[in-house]
């Protein structure tokens, strides 16, 4: 709860940076993201498709694709999009991918532009120039021809003392429609096709020669869900697969499982972790830790004495004023609501010298800038008003506390921040191989957008508003019209099951990066024993536990604590009650002013 506080502050205009950062060049990238889009249904069809498949003995596979593609409109997308397979369940529910590698991408005989793109069945290729709506587009109307090339492998696997070819039916599809489909399969000869993946209802397969099989496919979608074509064979047909491609092989298709488990392992184990040293308490103890209250300052202590209450503004701001006049830097005349300060001097102690300097720039930060606020008061017969001073710098008195309380962690947690950017590049590469990237970042998109609403609505006062028309038009009109596209985005776009459990590694990924910053201001054991070092310095300054001995300079030393506890009174009092033990004379501070 304690580093809540500093989170606030540390991210006071957050909103406005990220409002500021999303405007404009978020409506300009939603503009041409929108102008890109197509409809391949009403561009295109796809009348039919023709693959040859040549497997060699080294079970790989050389793949030829043609798609005859009909261009219904003039203008038009530029390009299709050709979904190549490579993951499969072989008999005994083993999953694994085929490897792949691109030779070509021709349109009507000639080299045409690509780029490839992951899912989680295997890639998707886009062959064609893109173009917005309304630019020329590279297809003119009528028939034109897609060819694709491209290696398989690791197609072969082994099955007791049979090794089985393992080929996907439909071998890939564009833009997932189903027009009517031949493939000529020119295998390793002493195969048998396993009669049990023959469906009529799925695919007819005739043999053409003893090496050579023809599947035929009939139009329809369903060469989405086809089995794959196995083919028996004897042992040691193909070349013996060596140990380090097997564990090659292994890892690849375990990787993503791999990836998309350790995020959530991570993100678990740092919580655990840092929970375990948020609950671990110091050492008990019954006496005040004196060398622990030299690195506190006495506005750190009224803070963490009031659990962080703004109602602490004016007893941190008075015992700043105290621990001043203890140190010589002013004069006080009481350490009620109406104390005055005279003859601040820090301002010529700092031109006498270097140990004056140090003593000086020795007070905690807080301190010196409670003595500036205090200087720019004005003075009336030479005194100023305390706390006149204080008006109007409760906020940034709060930000001092809070900086001097988190620079007791130690700077930047790296640890945290290790963590959330490894949870994050996770996250990317969980996305980026499952074909969900767009679809990730639409969803991160409007958690962002949604979380800066959220701030700007319960703190205005952080948000500084767009100054021109340009920033305004970004705000009102880009933000919210990128919402919306978002949304339409997610609603739009299918997940399929494959990609299910990987799209809910990715959330669970995107939680712990907003766990982990939280967990990380949880108070650290230091910062725990700070608090508790105050809690027993009111004790010891009440009488109720063991300190150091009473002395005129132990009472000044902890006086501006017992103000910003408020136990100045009992301080005294005890004070009173050990001088008048000792015989000794009125105690008359040089720090006090005189009336």
């Amino acid at each position: 709860m304690d580093d809540i506080l500093y989170f606030k502050f540390s991210n006071e205009n957050f909103a406005a940076r990220m409002l500021r950062l999303l405007s404009w060049p978020i409506l300009c990238a939603m503009l041409v993201v929108l102008t890109s889009c197509s409809d391949f249904d009403r561009e295109f069809t796809v009348q039919s498709a023709s693959s040859t498949v040549e497997v060699y003995t080294d079970g790989t596979a050389f793949v030829s694709e043609f798609f005859d593609i009909a261009v219904k409109k003039t203008e038009n997308y530029g390009g299709v999009y050709v979904d190549i397979p490579q993951r499969f369940t072989d008999a005994s529910n083993g999953v694994h991918w085929r490897d792949f590698e691109l030779v070509a991408a021709r349109r009507d005989g000639l080299d045409e532009y690509y780029f490839k793109e992951n899912n989680v069945p295997g890639y998707s290729i886009y062959i064609g120039k893109e173009h917005c709506k309304h630019c020329p587009a590279d297809l003119s109307p009528g028939v034109t021809k897609i060819q694709i090339v491209y290696w398989l492998g690791r197609l072969v696997h082994q099955e007791s003392d049979r090794e089985v070819l393992s080929l996907p039916a439909y071998m890939s599809r564009v833009h997932g429609q189903g027009a009517k489909k031949t493939l000529t399969l020119k295998l390793p000869r002493g195969g048998t096709l396993r009669p049990s993946q023959q469906d009529p209802a799925a695919y007819e397969v005739m043999q053409k020669a003893p090496n050579e099989f023809v599947v035929s496919i009939a139009a329809g979608k369903g060469d989405r869900v086809l089995p794959d074509i196995e083919v028996e064979y004897p042992a040691r047909t193909f070349v013996t697969v060596t140990s380090g491609n097997r564990v090659r092989w292994w890892l690849s298709d375990h990787l993503l499982l791999f990836i998309s488990i350790l995020g959530p392992f991570l993100t678990g184990l740092f919580v655990i972790t840092r929970s375990g040293q948020g609950w671990r308490l110091p050492a008990p103890s019954i006496a005040v830790d004196s060398k622990m209250m030299e690195s506190i300052s006495p506005a750190l202590a009224a803070y963490l004495f009031s659990n962080w209450k703004s109602e602490a503004a004016k007893a941190a701001f008075m015992a700043s004023a105290c621990h001043l006049a203890v140190k010589k830097m002013l004069r006080i005349s009481s350490l009620g609501e109406n104390a005055e300060a005279s003859d601040l001097s820090a301002r010529q102690v700092r031109k006498k010298g270097k140990v004056a300097r140090a003593r000086w720039y020795g007070l905690p930060a807080v301190t010196r800038l409670v003595f500036g606020q205090i200087e720019k008061e004005r003075p009336a017969d030479g005194r100023r008003k305390i706390l006149y001073a204080l008006y109007g710098f409760e906020r940034e008195l709060h930000k001092a506390v809070v900086a001097e309380y988190h620079k007791a962690r130690g700077g930047i947690d790296r640890g945290a921040l290790a963590t959330a950017v490894t949870i994050l590049l996770l996250g990317v590469a969980i996305a980026y191989f499952s074909g969900l990237l767009l679809f990730s970042a639409a969803i991160c998109g409007i958690l962002l957008i949604s979380a800066v609403i959220v701030i700007a609505f319960l703190h205005p006062e952080r948000v500084s508003w767009p100054t021109d028309f340009r920033q305004a038009f970004g705000l009102f009109v880009g933000v919210p019209a990128l919402m919306i596209f978002a949304l339409v985005y997610i609603c739009t776009t299918e997940v399929i099951s494959e990609q299910q459990p990987y799209l809910l590694a990715i959330l669970l990924n995107i939680a712990g990066i907003v766990i982990i910053p939280r967990v990380a201001r949880m108070a650290t054991p230091k910062q725990r024993q700070m608090r508790n070092s105050v809690l027993r310095l009111d004790g010891y300054l009440r009488g109720e536990l063991d300190g150091p001995a009473m002395s005129v300079e132990c009472y000044e030393r902890y006086l501006p604590f017992a103000v910003a506890l408020d136990v100045e009174h009992c301080w005294t009092e005890r004070f009173n009650l050990w001088r008048e033990s000792q015989k000794m004379q009125a105690y008359v501070p040089d720090w006090r002013i005189i009336s």
